[in-house]
């Protein structure tokens, strides 16, 4: 029987159309790809879509890895650099037979150098090298002393019922348990990486770690299901939680030394579907960079906020969602304007970063020392300057604007989508406009963005035409070059390394002061802002993608098209 092509198998299927596949080939000629690349390329078709066709069309089974529990003994039957090279992994294995998942099932040098090697008959199973390479990563990937600590753990302990008590007494007994050192392995290794947040979460079957990296949550290999209740149980117990209680959820604090420095671990654990789901924030202060230049502030935007924060009294807000950096530039402010001289004093939920000299004071809301209370308290400590963690509420809103009228400086934080709206959000709190107005200095916004890799980073030239398309307007008459990456070996494949700020600085002005008090919609404050000369979080984001410290992609996931 002959063969039928990829493209007549995705038509008849009615996967794509007649005229898809013409344009499809049409991108194959030009460009000398596989057509199956050109289609997913053109966002004709999705990866699954392709491989049941390619499936159908090489009449082999194909295997979603995505979401593969992949048994360890199975796994260590073909070693990581046979499967690396080769692109495959095997996938199960039933009497003498081996689920083998293959980039090329046709290939017949891989099959029998397989069957060689592990006397197995080879059964080839179609899977996408992305998935083939993820999956590798995933089930090789755990570090060789946290194999060695598995191998450790009883072989009755990961088959009992009741491992929970088990870890348990085996977390207590000894600071050398296996299960100790696994934990302190996935701490260690996250604060290695860098990595702002750790996840830990169960499913049916098998468990996931996870790290945040760069504002990315990124896969890493994790010790075997079995072992899920005992690790939560170890880090309630570092965090002095209740170990006994899985019901409802519990925060607590770990502080550890890592690589020589004091690292605190902020712990949440919540009740799931399938057990208990853990976070834990990393608040590394060594590796924070309190300078403003390095931060991503610079030229007038820096001259603007200098100009602020070395006022001798009002208010400074800065905006943006959760993790966008904002109490880390607030400490850079106040690093930056530090003298023996004045009084500072912060009231935070929670202490973030210690500071010398500064006077910090965190919020324990279970015995009542709020925000508003805690604030209350330090306006009779002579402060020269107050930061304020967060502004959420009209009482502290108030009390914190009678601050900075009283002749104090006062920074915090608050959560709107951009400056201007930062001043209607104060205003719905219940603040009158004229003691906004009266106190207000400036609003700034910002945004994460991931840094570009130097290393495998490409022009991207935009024509005015393809501008339209990308923005829906034109940004320049000329084509504009902009940058992409692919990703590489430096950067993990991600095309991305470390982050970078992006910023929009709203100075209060008479204009915008007279539209405060008019109560004005915060996109009539925007328009006047950026009348009087404010960048916005997509103008400032530009031109980071032009200079080729960001790309074009990072800027439009982050601040959008406008």
């Amino acid at each position: 029987m002959e063969k039928r092509l990829l493209g007549e198998i995705l038509v008849s299927e009615k996967i794509i159309t007649p005229v898809q596949l013409e344009k499809a080939l049409a991108e194959q000629k030009a460009g000398g790809k596989r057509i199956g690349h050109a289609l997913l390329d053109l966002g004709y078709i999705t990866e699954d879509k392709l491989l049941k066709a390619l499936g159908s069309q090489l009449d082999v089974d194909t295997v979603n890895l995505n979401d593969a529990l992949i048994p360890v003994e199975v796994v260590k039957m073909v070693p990581e650099d046979i499967c690396r090279r080769y692109k495959v992994l095997p996938y199960a294995v039933s009497d003498n037979v081996i689920s083998l998942a293959m980039v090329d099932p046709l290939d017949y040098r891989v099959i029998n150098d397989v069957k060689f090697l592990v006397h197995k008959d080879i059964k080839p199973m179609l899977a996408s090298e992305k998935a083939v390479n993820k999956a590798i990563s995933k089930s090789y990937g755990l570090p060789d002393e946290m194999r060695d600590m598995v191998r450790q753990i009883d072989n009755k302990l990961l088959d009992d019922d009741s491992i929970e008590k088990e870890a348990a007494k085996a977390v207590e007994a000894s600071d050398d348990a296996p299960i100790i050192k696994i934990v302190d392995l996935i701490i260690i290794n996250a604060v290695k990486e860098r990595a702002t947040d750790i996840h830990i979460e169960p499913f049916e079957k098998t468990m996931r770690i996870r790290y945040r990296k760069d504002g990315i949550l990124r896969e890493v290999a994790a010790p075997p299901f079995q072992l899920y209740n005992s690790i939560i149980s170890r880090i309630k117990i570092m965090g002095k939680l209740d170990i006994a209680e899985n019901r409802i959820p519990q925060d607590g604090r770990i502080s550890k030394k890592v690589s020589g420095r004091d690292i605190d671990f902020r712990v949440s654990i919540i009740p799931n579907q399938f057990g208990e789901r853990c976070v834990m924030r990393i608040l590394d202060r060594g590796a924070t960079v309190l300078d403003l230049e390095k931060l991503g502030l610079n030229g007038e935007d820096l001259k603007h906020f200098d100009e602020a924060i070395n006022k001798p009294f009002g208010m400074i807000l800065i905006s943006g969602p959760t993790g966008s950096g904002k109490t880390t530039t607030l400490y850079a402010a106040l690093n930056r304007i530090y003298n023996t001289g004045d009084n500072i004093l912060t009231i935070e939920d929670p202490i973030e970063y210690s500071f010398f000299g500064i006077g910090q004071l965190e919020v324990k809301e279970e015995i009542g020392l709020t925000f508003a209370k805690a604030l209350r308290s330090f306006l009779r400590h002579d402060p020269d300057i107050i930061l304020l963690g967060e502004m959420r509420d009209f009482e502290t809103a108030d009390i914190s604007i009678r601050a900075a009228l009283t002749g104090h400086l006062v920074f915090s934080t608050i959560h709107t989508n951009d400056a201007p709206s930062s001043v209607t959000r104060l205003i719905d709190m219940g603040i009158e406009p004229f003691l906004i107005n009266s106190c207000l200095v400036m609003v700034m916004a910002q945004r994460l963005v991931r840094r570009a890799c130097e290393h495998c980073r490409e022009e991207l030239i935009l024509t005015p035409e393809q501008q339209l398309a990308t923005f829906a307007q034109i940004l320049s008459k000329k084509p504009m070059t902009f940058y992409k990456t692919n990703g590489c070996e430096v950067c993990y494949n991600t095309g991305y390394r470390g982050r970078t700020g992006i910023h929009e600085i709203m100075m209060m002005n008479n204009e915008i002061r007279t539209m405060v008090a008019q109560k004005a919609q915060p996109h009539e404050i925007k328009a006047a802002a950026v009348k009087g000369g404010m960048k916005t979080l997509f103008s400032s984001g530009i031109d980071l993608a032009l200079k080729g410290i960001t790309t074009l992609d990072e800027i439009i996931k982050v601040a959008g098209t406008a």
